[in-house]
């Protein structure tokens, strides 16, 4: 299985082709990642926030602050996780949608194995020992490139 080619050089003149991603190529390019967005809906608006995450099982986890808002938009049923990659050079990226619930992760032997998991640590400030789960429910992904 390969994954989309994001090697330089650009190809002018040609059509675009979007392609589906398999559930396989959507999973290698979901953990060949550190950094995504989670989407939620916060007092009726949608909210997209950067995370740090790591994959496990076919499940998407990452460390939140337990007084921050995302925390008090989870646990939901209506989630989202997205990654991307694009080369503006090449007319050409691809995109990963993760949609499912997402909750706290409040098993003890669960919480005991992420904290021994490597994992980028989150890039905002303050204590983030919350551990979020979105449980993936469909996950989705294209890829645009010039034929």
């Amino acid at each position: 299985m390969s994954l989309p080619s994001m090697d330089p050089g650009r190809v002018d003149g040609g059509l675009h082709v979007a392609e589906e991603l398999s559930q396989e190529q959507c999973w290698d390019l979901l953990r060949s990642n550190t950094t995504g967005r989670f989407g939620f809906v916060q007092q009726g608006m949608v909210v997209i926030l950067p995370v740090n995450y790591l994959v496990d099982g076919e499940s998407i986890y990452f460390r939140t602050a337990g007084d921050g808002s995302i925390a008090e938009a989870v646990p939901s049923l209506g989630s989202s996780f997205q990654i991307d990659d694009s080369r503006a050079d090449r007319s050409e990226g691809w995109s990963v949608l993760v949609s499912g619930a997402s909750s706290r992760v409040e098993d003890k032997d669960l919480l005991t194995r992420l904290w021994g998991k490597v994992m980028t640590e989150p890039w905002a400030g303050g204590t983030r020992n919350l551990f979020i789960r979105i449980q993936a429910h469909r996950v989705t992904g294209r890829h645009v490139h010039l034929e």
